[in-house]
């Protein structure tokens, strides 16, 4: 760990530099408080930007710690700071550290002060190595010169964060012309969502959207992001699907069953006859070319999935984000006095920002209260029944309900143009919520297991064993 506290000079003794004792302490007892602002600190401040060794070893290893999506708090950071001799008595200096903030509400402006300290310490080291280096070495001065000033300002804050209108203007209007262009052509604006009404009113996932995929057990939530999974893949965009409830092998499985149409029990019992296996044969051949990345680990944090997001996407691999679901997101990292719904708040906002970072669709799914079963007659979700917390309706761009009249014995569905219909393989995606667009109900048809969901517009109910 590089160190850059005070240089000795021959000619005037030692040289005094910028730090801030208190701004060290504020950040580091904040991010022990609470550890989920590690990702967004992380970018703002270096391990060199403290001045005192101590505390750049404890930031390190809290880095380290989050990286490896351990958790963090008093008693486990204590126990890692305990093999460096520099943190005398960790347990008490750790304790000291949170009871001087109240909280982490404050700390990434704490965290921009800190760099800005560190950025000023840099230039007065490089403002006296200049001088000395232009009495005594002037050979190659310019070109170190150079170099230094140059890693220094990459540390500072990026200029080009700060867009000009003009800029911005340009950008927005080339995005019209191609979303024209895409309307001419019988194209879909975003990454077609494998429904045409519902690519008619959203226009297909775009990316930095955070769409919430939400319904009661039972509905089908994962068998219609499975759907809006493939749909986007067969368009040649690179899925990361995290499943936390389902496994990988049985997420394939209910993919391959949908796509072979051999029957469910089939599957399942092994007794698959020869032309079973040639279809099924096919449809592993079709589904294996398809871009979709699949991470089933149960208790995986954001902070792993922002990890996995950031590293597949630089590698060409994340163009869509699915995960299932929300309130199986790990917040055992967190601060353990934060109640439930400010988890899931956290949990949701880091999810709409990974949308943002990436500018990649995130389908978030999320279940829903049991107030929907509770409703006498009408069991329509509603974005009060989002379960535990309000927040997510506040990050989603879109809300979806996923609802199958059906389960709670409805024998027609009021279907708008199409009149009353039959509810039997028929279920209904409720647009609550579309921060750019129109908001609606579409009807869609699946098959008796649901590993097949079809456009309403079509005729006939999808059956089991019959095949894409």
């Amino acid at each position: 760990m590089k160190r850059e506290n005070t240089i000795s000079c021959n000619r005037s003794g030692d040289l005094t530099l910028p730090e801030s004792p208190e701004l060290e302490r504020a950040v580091l007892g904040a991010l022990i408080l609470e550890p989920e602002y590690l990702s967004d600190v992380a970018e703002i401040v270096e391990i060199s930007a403290f001045y005192a060794p101590k505390n750049g070893r404890i930031y390190e290893v809290m880095r380290a710690m989050y990286d490896k999506d351990e958790k963090i708090d008093l008693y486990t950071l204590a126990q890692r700071c305990k093999q460096f001799p520099e943190i005398d008595n960790p347990a008490a200096y750790l304790a000291s550290l949170t009871s001087a903030v109240g909280s982490g509400v404050n700390v990434l402006d704490h965290a921009r002060q800190l760099n800005d300290t560190a950025i000023r310490r840099r230039l007065a080291v490089f403002g006296y190595e200049l001088a000395v280096r232009a009495s005594s070495d002037p050979d190659g001065i310019l070109d170190w010169a150079t170099t230094e000033i140059t890693t220094i300002a990459a540390t500072a804050a990026h200029a080009d964060e700060i867009a000009p209108l003009s800029e911005v203007v340009r950008k927005t209007i080339d995005n019209l012309e191609r979303r024209q262009r895409a309307v001419q052509a019988g194209e879909c604006i975003g990454i077609p969502t494998g429904l045409q009404r519902l690519d008619a009113l959203t226009g297909g996932w775009r990316g930095g959207q955070l769409i919430v995929l939400a319904g009661r057990p039972g509905m089908g939530k994962s068998a219609v992001m499975l759907h809006f999974a493939r749909a986007a893949a067969a368009a040649g965009i690179p899925v990361c699907i995290f499943s936390l409830e389902m496994p990988a092998e049985q997420l394939a499985g209910r993919m391959l069953v949908g796509d072979s149409g051999i029957a469910p029990t089939a599957f399942r019992t092994g007794n698959v006859d020869g032309p079973g296996w040639s279809r099924l044969e096919q449809a592993g051949a079709n589904l294996s070319a398809m871009p979709v990345y699949l991470n089933d680990r149960a208790n995986i944090s954001m902070n792993s999935i922002r990890s996995q997001c950031k590293a597949m996407h630089r590698r060409g691999r994340c163009g869509m984000v699915v995960i299932d679901y929300l309130q199986l997101v790990d917040t055992a990292m967190r601060n353990p006095n934060t109640n439930r719904e400010r988890e899931i708040a956290a949990a949701s906002r880091a999810a709409k920002l990974l949308a943002k970072e990436l500018d990649v669709p995130v389908i978030l799914l999320s279940q829903l209260s049991r107030k929907v079963e509770e409703q006498r007659d009408d069991k329509t979700p509603k974005l009060s029944h989002l379960r535990e917390s309000g927040a997510i309706e506040q990050d989603a761009d879109m809300v979806i309900f996923i609802d199958r009249p059906a389960v709670y014995g409805a024998e027609t569905i009021e279907a708008g143009k199409y009149g009353s219909i039959s509810s039997a393989g028929v279920g209904v995606l409720h647009i609550a919520k579309n921060r750019e667009g129109a908001t609606g109900d579409i009807c869609f048809r699946h098959n008796e297991s649901l590993t097949r969901i079809t456009d309403y517009e079509g005729g006939a109910a999808v059956a089991d064993d019959e095949p894409f």
